[in-house]
């Protein structure tokens, strides 16, 4: 498993965040999701997707808030068990569903969920790959909202260089309107921003959400003693983002998948329609 036998120093930023278990590392934190929970006002009926789902927070909070029924999806197993884990014990497993899967080949038929959500997986991945995919699994009039970074202004290459070394090589925040666009050349329509924000300076955010999510504080401080690396290098992220955060914001990229206009009929068809007033044939 991740973290027995690798030093922190020597993890990618997903495999920090998986080892930690943590569901809530996006810009804003928790308080962000519940905010943009409420901008989609998802109902009791619509089936969700959580894409990149992590330890099951944001999950397993609209299973007991609005009692939908979700299928949560990481590429991580450990997060995937840590998720599993957490549904049983708030007593939501019977609306939640967890599985190890792929955001860029979901395990779905086309035309399957009514709602996917995602927080901060796009910045690392080809966003229009992702996005293609995304409107794949969704009904016509689903929609999608991504909570993601943005780049508020032109970033040195200094910045950006420091950012990788942080976060990863395929670190890749865009400006508001590059996450239209990439929504939009996916297919999806009235794409928006809701919620759109500055970064603030709220400390350490994963160590902040670490020490408030339960199933998680439990063994944070036995990973301390286990690798002493680890406050260090959950610091020199915080310390990036809190001395460039006037970069940085961020918001909800949403979209809504278009009904497709219906097929129009052959000489054919339309000639059997009128001759026999019946529908054309299948």
């Amino acid at each position: 498993m991740i973290g027995e036998n690798k030093r922190v120093e020597e993890m990618n930023y997903f495999e920090l965040i998986a080892w930690l278990g943590i569901g809530s590392s996006h810009p804003g934190g928790f308080p962000a999701t519940k905010q943009n929970l409420d901008a989609v006002q998802i109902k009791p009926e619509e089936y969700v997707l959580d894409a990149g789902c992590g330890s099951g927070l944001t999950a397993c909070h609209l299973a007991k808030t609005v009692g939908c029924k979700i299928m949560g999806i990481d590429i991580n197993s450990q997060m995937i068990e840590k998720a599993r884990q957490r549904a049983e014990k708030e007593g939501v497993s019977h609306l939640v569903e967890f599985k190890v899967a792929d955001v860029y080949e979901l395990p779905f038929a086309d035309n399957q969920f009514d709602v996917v959500i995602a927080e901060s997986i796009a910045v690392f991945l080809d966003k229009v790959k992702v996005y293609r995919e995304l409107y794949r699994v969704l009904k016509p009039e689903g929609r999608v909202a991504d909570l993601e970074m943005a780049i508020l202004k032109e970033m040195p290459a200094a910045v950006r260089h420091q950012m990788e070394e942080c976060f990863g090589s395929g670190t890749n925040p865009l400006p508001f309107q590059e996450w239209l666009e990439a929504l939009a050349q996916a297919g999806f329509q009235d794409v928006d921003i809701k919620n759109p924000q500055p970064l603030r300076d709220n400390g350490n955010i994963v160590l902040n959400e670490l020490k408030k999510d339960w199933v998680l504080v439990k063994d944070l401080m036995s990973k301390i003693n286990r690798q002493p690396g680890l406050v260090r290098r959950l610091q020199k992220n915080a310390g990036f983002m809190k001395r460039n955060r006037s970069y940085f914001g961020f918001g909800l990229v949403y979209g809504r998948k278009p009904t497709p206009p219906p097929l129009k009929l052959g000489f054919k068809d339309r000639l059997w329609q009128v001759l026999f007033r019946r529908k054309p044939r299948q």
